[in-house]
């Protein structure tokens, strides 16, 4: 484990936390380290990350999220960037941030499986979290950041298209025709106008559609949204956007879906493969987490929050998903 990640040196994660400011080196590292303020190179918790990846030596989620996944055929987060920065000759440890994983805040419109209230207004809402307990977070620390190297932003959330402050942060931004900007949308949110012309000054947009199945189940994993809705949506995006915007699709693989993907792919393949410049629409996956991913076998945990999901929504997994109730029964639990 002696390969760097190039991200230490170059990138910057920002979240706000209960009106705190936490800062990581990538969206990947969920970050639990409060900062007075956003200072890329000279922050502690950073500078320690960078001189313990000199000895070899990796933080937990850096050995979870990149270096345990790499194979032959799964590139990390870690073998992306790394390639990233070679490409345009940034592959150096100076430390100048280059690129921001932008977290815009919680606000969103869907209760995801795999989610919760952490990242979600909406999941707060359905879970009646008391009103003074659930005010939404929105990120304004774009306005502390030293832009004058950045190439790269990627916004995530909640959902990116639901946040009119990530709006001014572009506004912002005196060299558009520079900078590379990337979305992770859940696919339920058309952009306005206004954010299509916005759009159409930046070198690249990017758009990553969160999509982990079809028809009714997609509509359970990423619920309340609608898969009829969602598959319109996508095409309306592919036939509307300016020759500067790309798409991609980031697939969580769990066990709500893994035995399905062979059927995302064929609807992918007929209707969502290549963009307007005849390019291939690019395709990651990447393990889910939590109680849900492939890796817990405590199916007894599992019953249980899937029957309080269909408790609360009037839902009925066990229909949904008939193969994991085969493996549930055999476990003696359903």
């Amino acid at each position: 484990m002696t390969d760097t990640c190039l991200d230490l040196y170059k990138n910057l994660n920002i979240m706000i936390r209960e009106g705190e400011i936490h800062l990581s080196p990538c969206c990947y590292f969920n970050p639990n380290n409060k900062s007075e303020s956003v200072n890329f190179v000279d922050n502690s918790f950073l500078k320690n990350l960078r001189q313990q990846s000199e000895k070899g030596i990796w933080h937990q989620t850096c050995k979870d999220s990149c270096f345990n996944c790499e194979t032959p055929t799964n590139q990390s987060r870690r073998q992306a960037a790394n390639q990233w920065y070679k490409d345009q000759n940034l592959n150096n440890k100076d430390v100048e941030l280059i690129r921001i994983d932008f977290w815009v805040g919680d606000t969103c419109n869907l209760r995801c499986a795999i989610c919760g209230p952490e990242f979600s207004s909406a999941w707060k809402e359905e879970l009646k979290i008391p009103l003074k307990e659930r005010k939404i977070a929105i990120n304004d620390q774009w306005q502390n950041i030293d832009l004058s190297k950045i190439k790269v932003i990627h916004f995530n959330g909640g959902e990116p298209l639901l946040s009119k402050e990530h709006v001014k942060f572009l506004e912002s931004i005196s060299n558009p025709n520079q900078i590379i900007i990337n979305y992770n949308t859940n696919g339920t949110i058309r952009p306005t106008d206004y954010l299509i012309e916005l759009w159409k000054q930046f070198q690249l947009v990017q758009l990553d559609f969160s999509i982990d199945d079809i028809n009714e189940r997609f509509d359970y994993q990423r619920y309340p949204a609608k898969w009829e809705q969602v598959s319109d949506n996508l095409i309306w995006f592919l036939n509307t956007m300016s020759i500067n915007v790309t798409f991609g699709i980031n697939t969580a693989v769990g066990i709500l879906n893994h035995t399905n993907l062979t059927k995302l792919n064929d609807w992918l393949d007929k209707n969502f493969s290549v963009d307007k410049r005849n390019m291939n629409i690019s395709r990651k996956q990447q393990p889910t987490g939590g109680l849900l991913s492939l890796s817990n076998t405590n199916y007894n945990e599992v019953v249980n929050y899937l029957n309080s999901l269909d408790k609360r929504r009037n839902t009925d997994w066990k229909t949904i998903f008939p193969e994991l109730l085969i493996k549930i029964k055999q476990q003696g639990l359903a």
